[in-house]
């Protein structure tokens, strides 16, 4: 997708079942996600499982090139405990004409292992080894609070190395990456989770990383999901990001629908929904 002078490019990193809907989703009522398969077929396994796909995003500008997130990655990888496949985020780049030296900018929507976990090659190289890796620094320290807990693995394995490496950059809040590119905090799924607002020549681009992962939530923002960590505050964020998006021409980019690009709009009783782009 073109937005301006930006080039936009969908990687599919993986296209795997995952666990029942209705796990997936806690927070919205059985029933009603199940009449929902009809609206949106695609996210569907036949058994009912979650159809997951996992999206990375190569963002081309004048500067340079942004990789946003980095999929499951190798077969290190601590998603792997989940994922029946590794990822395929780097290799992918080759379809858009692109390599791993040419990204110059990894950013990291959130730590969670579909998002951060192809930053590191299986020998702990970078996989993008010209770049900087930026990540909101509330997910940094949420990594190791639950690493000193025993809890999680991706601060040992993924967050810390970056770090020793030196190629780390822990911001705070929102953050200007350049002219037309900017990172927003938008807490609640993680601590630490951010979106990207792509903004050249008029048109604007949310790529809006795990703020809705069903497109229900569009219409039911309370509807929370089993991965969101603050129900409360994940709920919050949709709403705010809906008033920027529903009907105003935005095109959003969610990681994990059955599509890479749609728009939010009002439909009846002043509902919004999610409709993909052609």
């Amino acid at each position: 997708m073109k937005v301006g002078a930006v080039e936009i490019s969908a990687l599919l990193d993986v296209d795997i079942p995952d666990e029942p809907m209705a796990e997936a989703f806690p927070g919205a009522p059985p029933e009603e996600l199940e009449a929902a398969r009809t609206s949106y077929p695609s996210i569907w396994v036949e058994d009912g499982r979650w159809r997951l796909r996992v999206r990375s995003w190569l963002i081309r500008h004048p500067g340079g090139v942004v990789l946003l997130d980095t999929g499951i990655g190798p077969e290190t990888s601590p998603a792997m405990e989940w994922s029946p496949t590794v990822g395929t985020t780097r290799a992918s780049l080759a379809e858009v004409d692109a390599g791993p030296d040419d990204v110059d900018t990894v950013v990291i929507s959130h730590s969670h292992g579909d998002h951060i976990g192809g930053v590191l090659l299986a020998d702990g190289t970078p996989a993008f080894p010209r770049a900087r890796y930026v990540i909101q620094r509330a997910d940094v320290e949420w990594e190791r609070t639950a690493a000193s807990q025993g809890e999680n693995p991706t601060w040992a394995t993924l967050v810390e190395p970056l770090s020793q490496l030196g190629l780390l950059d822990a911001i705070d809040g929102d953050h200007r990456l350049t002219d037309a590119i900017t990172l927003q905090h938008a807490p609640g799924h993680t601590p630490g989770h951010q979106v990207v607002w792509i903004q050249s020549d008029g048109g604007r681009v949310l790529l809006s990383a795990d703020t809705w992962n069903h497109p229900v939530q569009i219409a039911h923002p309370e509807w929370w999901a089993g991965s969101d960590d603050d129900h409360a505050g994940a709920e919050a964020t949709r709403r705010a990001l809906l008033a920027e998006v529903v009907d105003a021409g935005v095109i959003v980019a969610p990681t994990h629908f059955g599509e890479a690009f749609g728009r939010i709009a009002t439909v009846v009783e002043g509902a919004a929904a999610w409709t993909a782009s052609d």
